[in-house]
């Protein structure tokens, strides 16, 4: 290993995100008749919110990271803190309800999400800015952003602005927006581009995002604005650019058990890879592996063995 590269792993990756509980329900066929109740096999409570899932991860894999994030000042605050552990020690403590998602798994690996607003309306941008451009140059991960009100202000265009002026090298998993990506959403998104170096969505987003029907021009459209794309295309790996040319790597054949959170076990084993000094083509194939194994366990487990 390098000078450069032991000196990197010393850094901690900036990791800023929503982090809500999670009530995983399923398997649900069909949705039932209004009025009813309908009894379902499987149930597991747990961390989550992309923020929160990817912490986990990271932790998991070793690799040394600050999380950014809120939480309510209540039972489920609680909970949340004492099961992040050492990973709570950045956690801004709001006094306001936490959030929660509720979701029902389907069979065949789709499923829907229902989640309250809690405290995820509210987080102090400013302090993580501060924070963040004060540190060494590293990692700065941002995911969750659109179920984080107080990022889609222009306090986050500030806040990348910064870490890219201190020298961190930057990446934005979005998410998919409540409305779609409609013209506005894309403008709001064209606004951060420029600070940013590495775009995380997966197949759907990044058709939706890009306005095209192919992975190929979608990436090509990234890389027009100047920006990096790893696309997460599930069963079927990772797409990115190498150049001219579209690189996949397909994901091992795994029976998939639970994927809530598969997206940000790749996000945060592709920037744990980065992080160690090894080529984005790396980073993309070690974090496909990583997430295969992650959607075959159940209870969740995020151990790379």
């Amino acid at each position: 290993m390098t000078g450069k590269a032991r000196r990197v792993m010393r850094e901690s990756i900036h990791l800023i995100g929503n982090v809500n509980l999670d009530l995983i329900l399923g398997p649900l066929d069909a949705w039932p008749r209004m009025g009813t109740e309908t009894f379902l096999r499987d149930s597991e409570v747990r961390v989550g919110g992309a923020g929160g899932n990817a912490a986990l991860a990271s932790r998991a894999l070793g690799a040394p990271v600050l999380l950014h994030a809120s939480v309510g000042n209540d039972l489920f605050g609680d909970v949340l803190v004492r099961e992040l552990g050492d990973l709570a020690g950045s956690l801004q403590r709001i006094r306001s309800e936490t959030a929660y998602s509720v979701a029902l798994a389907h069979p065949g690996g789709e499923r829907t999400f229902f989640t309250t607003v809690g405290h995820l309306g509210t987080l102090d941008v400013a302090t993580v800015e501060r924070s963040v451009a004060a540190a060494p140059a590293s990692f700065v991960l941002l995911t969750g952003y659109f179920l984080l009100p107080p990022l889609r202000t222009p306090a986050t265009r500030t806040l990348l602005a910064a870490a890219k002026a201190a020298g961190h090298t930057t990446l934005l998993d979005p998410g998919w927006p409540s409305e779609g990506f409609a013209p506005d959403v894309r403008e709001e998104l064209a606004g951060l581009l420029p600070f940013v170096d590495v775009v995380l969505p997966n197949e759907i987003e990044a058709l939706a995002w890009t306005g095209h029907d192919d992975i190929a021009e979608a990436t090509a459209a990234f890389a027009g604005q100047g920006v990096r794309a790893v696309v997460k295309r599930g069963a079927a790996g990772a797409s990115w650019r190498e150049g001219d040319r579209l690189r996949s790597h397909p994901a091992p054949a795994v029976e998939v058990a639970d994927t809530v959170g598969a997206g940000d076990a790749f996000d945060a084993a592709l920037v744990a890879a980065l992080h160690e000094g090894r080529p984005l083509s790396d980073a993309a194939r070690r974090a496909t592996s990583y997430a295969s194994g992650v959607v075959a366990s159940r209870p969740r487990s995020y151990d790379p063995r």
